[in-house]
């Protein structure tokens, strides 16, 4: 089957392995007749020309590529033999070898067993996953079925679907050339799919170039690396980086009008590089953009990692070792996995350990250092002063509290399950001590089975029937002893399983380590809007910063004084309201006898609360001169006065002489 991909490649200088003629002119058998094979072709003509004039720049421009190789295209169709042998290639059996694949070595499902079961160490593979394995690795869709047969039985992958439920290479709906949405500040991923599919298409255009001895005997460096050939090492920002790729697409463009099509892949190569130039994501990132170039076969790997685990470190330090030259383990982790997994968004919580043992392990090293920074590898990242990093965290410090508070309730809620047992445990115990009170003995009363003269009466009595025979008693004991654990157990047995069930299905709806990874991206985006204002406002930075952080404490004293003083007022409140409603009331019950005895002197008052306090004046500002019992009488003087608050309050003689008076309120006394 390489002979054919060779053959082909060499006479019409088509790669089968990266382009199916097949499905690009939606021919589904090799024995076709000339005439099908004709409305094919004229079919398919039609479809690239139609998309050629349409507002589809990025469609225009890839149909308008295969237009130009249109007359190859259809020369290998019209050779029967040679459609025959292209059919083979792109339909053999699973696991046979195929040329020309992905750089992971297409042509059978080891490269795909091998990726999925890395990815899977930091999360369950979903179809989304998969869907964008084949949107990456654009020739394993040949092998589309095998590879989604072996997920489903070797990985155990449930609910991948259909082989035709994927991403297809003619497929109208592209993701590339999409650009990160600026309205949208909240993305897990700073680097986005459309992104990183974009250099992969750059890489795959620099393949086919470096296979050209044309292309190679004119650019030496196309022997190397993407990274070397394209000479970014000194770009410091997106538009030096877009400006040297323009400059390097129209030289290559007017070679190509000069010398032919071998140099389109070079000519494609340089203008998705420049399309991307503006993408903001890579405007964002520039240093860690450079390192998706320099370590391609890495990348896909990144964008799909969730949650880095220690097999995970592992496997990546292998396939880096591996693919490229890393000094050892220190070196990846420092040079190329600490920058990058910050744009990935990806969650290190479990790896901490590694990364510090890592970077503790460099600095011990003082000679890889002073070769480190000799080189420019390791780099001050301190970009802001120590007292711009503390007005930082004062502007922005609701944020950090807002995430301290989610961190809290991550750590519960996913840990709700643990409370499953303790939960049985708690509500077996509280039964037995509460059920015995209701005449029901906890189980402590299985100890008597062993005592007929004990066990025989208790079955009788539980049962409420006299057990005459063997049987009878076996029969009923069995019934008293499921029926006691039926009463002991099962609710403690619900309420442990309602509580695992709630955990599971809660977390399910709740992406904590997405929402972990936007916090982390939100925290990361505001660093560099700080430190890009302290960078173009040094001096008046502070300056500019402080009505926000006086803003934040202002807002933080309100808020604390509204949960301080609110449920005073609330009480405060319900207490003039109940105060009013007594006066109100004991006007009402009283109303006559104020009226007809008022002026009254010598009639006698009872007091009717539990206790009542006596005043030397009318109302609560003055002295309490005694205390009095309910049920003590007093004789009242006639005197009466009403308060600030509108309650009355009655002058009473304390002695039987009538020497000494006091004041006593309505709400505690009444005419007898």
């Amino acid at each position: 089957m390489a002979d054919i991909q060779s053959k082909i490649l060499s006479k019409y200088g088509i790669d089968i392995a990266q382009e199916n003629i097949l499905k690009l002119y939606k021919i589904d058998s090799a024995n076709i007749s000339p005439a099908e094979l004709e409305t094919k072709i004229q079919d398919t003509r039609k479809r690239w020309n139609t998309s050629i004039n349409g507002a589809n720049e990025k469609n225009a421009e890839r149909d308008r590529a295969r237009l130009e190789k249109a007359d190859k295209y259809e020369a290998i169709l019209k050779d029967a033999k040679l459609r025959k042998k292209v059919f083979e290639f792109y339909n053999k059996p699973a696991g046979g070898s195929q040329g020309g694949g992905s750089a992971a070595g297409a042509g059978s499902t080891d490269f795909a067993k091998e990726y999925f079961k890395l990815v899977g160490t930091t999360k369950k593979i979903r179809k989304a996953d998969v869907d964008f394995f084949f949107k990456y690795y654009q020739s394993e869709r040949k092998n589309k079925k095998a590879i989604l047969e072996m997920l489903s039985k070797d990985l155990k992958i449930k609910g991948l679907g259909k082989e035709d439920k994927y991403v297809d290479e003619n497929d109208s709906s592209d993701e590339e050339g999409k650009k990160k949405d600026d309205s949208s500040p909240i993305i897990v991923n700073l680097f986005q799919e459309a992104t990183v599919l974009k250099i992969r298409r750059a890489i795959e255009k620099y393949e086919e170039a470096s296979k050209s001895n044309e292309l190679c005997q004119r650019y030496p460096e196309l022997g190397n690396s993407l990274y070397e050939f394209l000479k970014i090492d000194a770009v410091e920002d997106a538009k030096q980086f877009t400006q040297l790729m323009s400059e390097r697409s129209k030289e290559v463009y007017a070679i190509r009008q000069e010398r032919g099509t071998e140099y389109v892949p070079l000519v494609d190569l340089f203008n998705i590089l420049q399309s991307i130039g503006d993408y903001q994501d890579i405007v964002d990132n520039i240093p860690e953009f450079k390192l998706l170039l320099k370590y391609p076969n890495l990348t896909p790997y990144m964008f799909s990692f969730v949650d880095m685990k220690p097999n995970t470190i592992k496997g990546m330090v292998d396939i880096a070792n591996r693919d490229y030259a890393f000094r050892n383990d220190v070196d990846f982790i420092l040079n190329y996995y600490n920058p990058i997994h910050d744009n990935f968004g990806i969650s290190d919580n479990s790896i901490g350990s590694i990364l510090r043992k890592a970077e503790k392990n460099a600095k011990k090293n003082k000679v890889l250092n002073q070769i480190d920074e000799k080189l420019g590898r390791y780099k001050n990242n301190r970009k802001i002063s120590i007292g711009a990093e503390i007005i930082h965290w004062l502007v922005y410090w609701p944020i950090f509290v807002l995430y301290f508070v989610f961190e809290v309730a991550k750590v519960i809620f996913t840990g709700l399950h643990r409370f499953a047992i303790p939960a049985f445990i708690v509500s077996f115990l509280l039964e037995s001590w509460l059920l015995p009170k209701t005449g029901i003995e906890n189980l402590l009363v299985l100890r008597k089975i062993f005592l007929k003269n004990q066990w025989v009466p208790y079955v009788n009595e539980f049962v409420g029937v006299d057990c005459k025979t063997t049987f009878e008693i076996i029969c009923f004991s069995i019934v008293a002893v499921f029926a006691l654990l039926i009463v002991y157990f099962l609710p403690p047995l619900f309420i442990s399983r309602y509580i695992s069930e709630f955990s599971d299905d809660f977390n399910k709806r709740f992406d904590w380590v997405g929402l972990e990874r936007t916090f982390k991206q939100v925290f990361k985006t505001l660093k560099k809007k700080t430190e890009d204002q302290y960078k173009a406002q040094k001096k008046l930075f502070v300056r500019n910063k402080v009505p926000k952080i006086i803003i934040n404490f202002v807002s933080l004293a309100l808020l604390i004084a509204i949960f301080i003083f609110t449920p005073k007022a609330f009480h405060s409140y319900s207490e003039n309201i109940g105060y009013a409603q007594d006066a109100e009331e004991s006007d009402e019950v009283n109303i006559d006898s104020t009226a007809d005895y008022a002026d009254s002197e010598d009639d006698v008052m009872v007091i009717t609360s539990s206790s009542a306090n006596i005043r030397s004046g009318a109302g609560t500002d003055y002295d309490v001169i005694t205390t009095a019992a309910q049920g003590d009488t007093f004789i009242a003087t006639g005197n009466q006065e009403t308060d600030l608050s509108d309650s009355v309050w009655y002058e009473i003689y304390l002695d039987d002489e009538k020497t000494q008076t006091g004041w006593a309120s309505q709400i505690v006394i009444e005419f007898q």
